[in-house]
């Protein structure tokens, strides 16, 4: 076994440490993701608005469809029959 005495397994645990926080203080403190997340950000906050501008244009173009030509029976060619009754159920 590599490790058999107290004395191994202690300084074995002080080596582990001292190379976590050497890892800790050479770290580039995630400046590179904080600076990613923000770009992130921002072209989601743009592909939003852009996205909400064109539903608000979709919905205002429906609405003035709507307001110029109703439809009715009559400008969908339907006439309507006096026999139409509902089909009998099961």
């Amino acid at each position: 076994m590599l490790f058999t005495t107290p004395t191994q397994f202690a300084v074995l645990a002080l080596c582990l440490i001292a190379g976590w926080i050497f890892g800790l203080a050479s770290a580039p403190g995630g400046r590179r993701a904080k600076t990613k997340l923000r770009e992130v950000e921002a072209e989601y906050a743009a592909y939003r608005k852009d996205a909400e501008a064109r539903i608000k244009a979709a919905d205002a173009e429906r609405d003035r469809i709507a307001r110029a030509a109703p439809v009715t029976a009559s400008t969908m060619g339907v006439q309507p029959h006096d026999d139409a009754r509902p089909a009998d159920r099961i």
